[in-house]
């Protein structure tokens, strides 16, 4: 078989084995399809070489490496080869980046193609040289910071030409110019003077031992992804990184050995100084690839090609100065070969002839036979790994997708009741640790030191209303009472009038406070409903379900019901309180008739004072006595027992009987009492505390109560692919569609595999 049809061939049969590889790998990675880690490595490392091999194959290229350390004569070589001494080839380094060179049929397809380093990958050669510490490279770089933005900025270059001497100049530019060819990535020659084959490419590559990581990715990435490879040898014995050149072929074909795809060509034998040093050579070098890659003398060549342009009048200036003069080195070549035919010295001894007669032989005879060993490996691999990963799913799943959904719909429900009803006694004793920990404080361990329950939460937000609530009436009260001082001074200050005027209009304000409380109240107690069923929610993985069958009708509505029990309790002994301080003023008949008609109501309120201030502690004895409980000595000491006023506030101003500022300061100090009850004896009184508990504790019950609701809605969950409760499930309960997805992956794959074999029933090679 031909090359082109074995390409043919190759192409379609890699093309359907990689489309079997993708199929396998897709059922490898379902968890559920538990494939052996073993078998989907042996897939995915298989398919990297068989992947470059199908691009070369689509692109109709076989890929000749031409590697080397620098200066082993890797340019020389090539020019030597296309018979036109065109690379650059100096004493210093002289490749700076991959040249590659097309074979193509046509003297009008001949061009030289350059390709500019973009600004980031200009960046990063900047980085990789400061890692490996190219100084020289970095100031050669810094010297030519215009030259190399220039080029950069021009972008991709192509230059036609019908002679290869024609663009020798660019070429040397790109490839060889440190001014330019730091900012070149690759440069590609199309030439019709490589081969008579169609799709030769030969890659010549920087040395290896650059220093530069760059260079060594490039060859690596060559080596792995090649058909062919000479390497340019100039010393007996393999340098270390000649010995990487191996590792590098090995590592990127392991279908076929090193020895089936390597050519040798010892270069500059012109070098050495006698036919004996020659020989052994030569004889050392065949040996010491014998042992390293078993590789057969008649790869190995040796030679001159630096001779070969010189003998054939090809040589440039600058190869004649490296070389020396070519009289000289015929006269060499003649003493160490032996061979006085200027012809054959011309052409076997220099090697280039040989060489190019054993590639050619190569390409026109062995190729098809190597590309067959590498491509029949690779399918072998991994066609039978991927058989081997459809025998062992294929016991557990079936291929019919229907089959496996009704298999895995009644064995899943079941399975999932079992879990279901596990999981609900976790989620109920999950629930009770929070109530007691974070609800009425039963389980201390669980809460930090600055944690507060929600009930204290309840507590703390009670009180921090009553401030805002009661700064807002003392504002509004006080705004008002020049007003009301002057409609009551008809022509003098009336003090009784005005106070009774000043009370009136302060009590209709509290009312509403006492309304607004209540409120906010409810507020307070709704988002502590709230997060007890944001809790329980979460419980069963964010249901929005939970909300809705626990809070009847609507969050409004809701409230709404707060508002009205807890008006209920707080105007039950706010109001009382209200009646009897702010109504009538100290020692009034409306004061004491209050009272009397409020009776025990005010001493409840008593019973549940914990302030610290004793002459609060009765109700009934501060309406009586007032502001002098706190501030009068003689009234303290004679009422409470107690020496010492609360504060240094003076009582010069009812001494000096100065009328509006004595009403201001019963009036006030009243204000402060009814604060004083509002915080200290209301919110105990009122069983804000028992209504708080008993509406979260209700709360609980009646989602403990609703467990074949949560039965139901779990389901759902679970069936609506919930990501929160999947995460809890054991495997074999997971989406019901993960079984049908290696179902269908099974039968994508079975499909592929008895496609792939009626084909190759109907192919014959």
């Amino acid at each position: 078989m031909d090359w082109k049809t074995a390409s043919s061939y190759y192409e379609t049969r890699l093309t359907d084995a990689l489309n079997i590889q993708r199929h396998a790998v897709n059922l490898a990675n379902l968890p559920q399809a538990e494939v052996p880690p073993k078998l989907k490595q042996i897939l995915l490392q298989e398919a990297q070489p068989a992947r470059r091999q199908l691009e070369r194959l689509k692109k109709r290229e076989f890929r000749i490496a031409v590697v080397g350390l620098e200066k082993a004569g890797k340019s020389t070589f090539v020019n030597a080869w296309l018979e036109c001494d065109l690379l650059p080839a100096k004493g210093g380094r002289c490749t700076f980046t991959t040249t590659q060179i097309y074979s193509v049929e046509h003297e009008s397809e001949q061009r030289l193609e350059v390709q500019a380093k973009t600004e980031a990958e200009f960046i990063n050669l900047l980085k990789e040289l400061e890692k490996a510490q190219a100084q020289e490279d970095i100031n050669t770089i810094r010297t030519n910071e215009i030259t190399l933005q220039e080029v950069r900025q021009e972008g991709n270059l192509t230059f036609p030409f019908t002679r290869l001497e024609d663009i020798r100049e660019p070429l040397k530019k790109y490839v060889a110019d440190e001014k330019y060819a730091h900012a070149v990535l690759e440069a590609r020659l199309y030439t019709n003077k490589l081969a008579q084959a169609e799709g030769i490419v030969f890659y010549d590559v920087p040395g290896l031992d650059s220093g530069l990581a760059k260079h060594v990715d490039e060859a690596q990435e060559m080596l792995s992804d090649c058909d062919a490879v000479i390497l340019v040898q100039r010393f007996t014995s393999l340098r270390e990184k000649e010995l990487e050149i191996i590792k590098f072929t090995e590592q990127g074909d392991k279908n076929v050995t090193v020895a089936d795809k390597l050519f040798v060509f010892l270069s500059r034998i012109d070098s050495l100084g006698s036919a004996e040093a020659m020989k052994t050579h030569i004889q050392e070098a065949a040996q010491d690839w014998l042992k390293r890659a078993n590789l057969p003398n008649h790869r190995i060549v040796s030679g001159s090609a630096g001779a070969y342009l010189l003998l054939n009048n090809i040589a440039g200036e600058q190869t004649k100065l490296e070389i020396g003069d070519t009289h000289i080195i015929q006269s060499h070549l003649q003493r160490l070969t032996g061979i006085d035919d200027v012809e054959i010295l011309k052409t076997d001894a220099t090697g280039i002839p040989v060489i190019k007669e054993k590639i050619f032989d190569y390409i026109n005879t062995e190729r098809v036979a190597i590309l067959k060993k590498r491509c029949e490996a690779s399918l072998n691999t991994i066609i039978s790994t991927s058989e081997e990963i459809y025998r062992l799913v294929s016991k557990n799943h079936p291929e019919n997708p229907e089959q496996a959904k009704l298999f895995a719909e009644n064995n899943q429900r079941v399975l999932f009741a079992e879990w279901w009803n596990q999981k609900w006694l976790i989620i109920k004793a999950d629930l009770q640790k929070y109530y007691d920990a974070y609800i009425i404080n039963k389980a201390l361990d669980n809460l930090t030191a600055n944690s507060l329950t929600q009930i204290e939460k309840f507590r703390e937000g009670y009180l921090e209303i009553v401030d805002q609530e009661m700064q807002k009436l003392r504002e509004e009260t006080f705004k008002k009472k020049d007003t009301i001082f002057l409609a009551n001074s008809n022509p003098e200050f009336d003090r009784m009038k005005a106070n009774f005027a000043w009370r009136e209009d302060l009590y209709n304000d509290i009312s509403r406070l006492l309304s607004n409380i209540a409120r906010q109240l409810a507020l307070e107690l709704q988002n502590e409903s709230l997060n007890l069923v944001a809790y329980m929610t979460s419980l069963l993985w964010g249901s929005d379900q939970v909300k809705a069958r626990l809070i009847e009708n609507s969050e409004d509505y809701f409230l709404a019901k707060l508002e009205n029990s807890l008006s209920v309790l707080f105007l039950r002994f706010a109001r009382p309180v209200a009646e009897a301080l702010i109504r009538g003023p100290i020692n009034s008949d409306t004061r004491n008739k209050i009272i009397k008609s409020l009776g025990v109501d005010i001493e409840i309120v008593d019973n549940y004072y914990s302030g610290k201030e004793p002459a609060y502690s009765l109700l009934k004895r501060y309406v009586k006595y007032g502001a002098d409980l706190l501030f009068n000595l003689e009234v303290r000491q004679q009422v409470l027992g107690i020496t010492g006023i609360v504060t240094g506030i003076a009582t010069a101003a009812i001494n000096n009987e100065i009328p509006q500022q004595a009403v201001i300061f019963e009036v006030e100090n009243d204000i402060n009492a009814f604060e004083e009850y509002l915080k200290f004896a209301i919110f105990n009184a009122a069983s804000f505390e028992s209504y708080c508990i008993q509406e979260l504790k209700g709360l609980v019950d009646s989602f403990r109560e609703k467990e074949g609701t949560w039965t139901g809605v779990a389901l759902n969950e679970w069936l609506q692919g919930n990501p929160l409760l999947l995460a809890e499930i054991p495997n074999n309960l997971k989406s019901q569609a993960s079984n049908l997805e290696v179902s269908e992956r099974l039968r994508q794959l079975s499909i592929a595999l008895k496609s792939n074999i009626l084909e190759n029933r109907e192919k014959n090679i």
